[in-house]
């Protein structure tokens, strides 16, 4: 994924935080434990949003074991043991970030990504043999997405839309839910959030697209001409219509996430939705502006 979903930890309270994290220690040991320490690079809190989300509706029952990590040595950590919903988080992610890797070499030529991409490819084998339709239709829509990007679309929801589809069937084509109603509703949550990724990650990136020369939709979509404006003009010029995108796009993960009856987490959860998305929103809004104040 990205790395944008995240809490609002200072309003976690304290077990939430722990809890929240041993979701995310519990995802990189089942890494670890079924593909290999190197994989373990890719890990980033989105994938703790999706296996919360999947562990609520669930019901699962928490494990929660303290053991070392070679990250934290010293200190035993807070790992939630035994959990489907993490162990297919981590396979989504990992997923995801093959195929970007994969995507990044053939669009960019990016040798880094082509290295990672050659080193996890027989690592992830069994992966890519048990999830080989989930690989065909996230193939299928990166190259629908890459082909997107040639055409220089200025329309950045229509850019947007393959990897949007991309996080619906990630949400909501799994085994792990049993209800088709709660399915139709990650459905919409996945959707609406991968809408969000991909904007917000447009916005994030407009100082390195502008740099390298890369597609940006936002430069298309609002005529950015660097011979008449900064491009701290420019991102204040189109502030308002980008904040009301991302701000919808979010109100209709709020409101497909009330539809939904969570069994445990639900304070993290809502922490994530209300709070942490909110947060992001503005922290990227907001990057490069000095004369912002964070606020309290």
């Amino acid at each position: 994924m990205q790395g944008y979903v995240v809490a609002e930890k200072a309003e976690l309270k304290m077990y939430e935080y722990e809890i929240y994290s041993a979701y995310y220690c519990g995802i990189c040991k089942s890494i670890g434990r079924r593909y290999g320490q190197i994989p373990r690079l890719a890990l980033d809190y989105d994938a703790v949003f999706l296996a919360l989300l999947l562990s609520a509706i669930m019901d699962e029952e928490l494990t929660i074991q303290k053991e070392h990590c070679f990250v934290h040595p010293m200190k035993k950590k807070n790992i939630m043991r035994n959990s489907a919903a993490i162990d297919y988080a981590a396979d989504a992610m990992l997923l995801l970030a093959y195929y970007k890797l994969k995507d990044d070499y053939s669009d960019e030529g990016n040798l880094f990504a082509g290295f990672g991409q050659v080193i996890a490819k027989p690592m992830l084998h069994n992966l890519f043999q048990s999830e080989s339709k989930r690989c065909q239709k996230i193939e299928t829509l990166l190259a629908l997405l890459s082909d997107l990007e040639k055409q220089n679309c200025a329309n950045y929801d229509q850019a947007a839309e393959p990897f949007a589809k991309l996080m619906e069937n990630i949400f909501s084509e799994n085994k792990l839910v049993a209800k088709e109603s709660d399915r139709l509703v990650l459905k919409q949550i996945g959707y609406h959030l991968g809408k969000w990724i991909y904007l917000i990650d447009a916005l994030d990136d407009l100082e390195k697209d502008e740099k390298n020369g890369t597609y940006n939709p936002l430069f298309l979509r609002f005529s950015f001409e660097k011979e008449n404006e900064s491009l701290l003009e420019f991102k204040n010029r189109i502030s308002k219509q980008v904040e009301f995108n991302l701000l919808q796009y979010l109100s209709e993960i709020s409101k497909a996430f009330a539809l939904l009856e969570i069994k445990q987490n639900k304070g993290i959860l809502e922490n994530i939705i209300y709070l942490g998305l909110l947060r992001q929103t503005d922290k990227v809004l907001q990057k490069g502006n000095n004369n912002h104040e964070e606020p309290l």
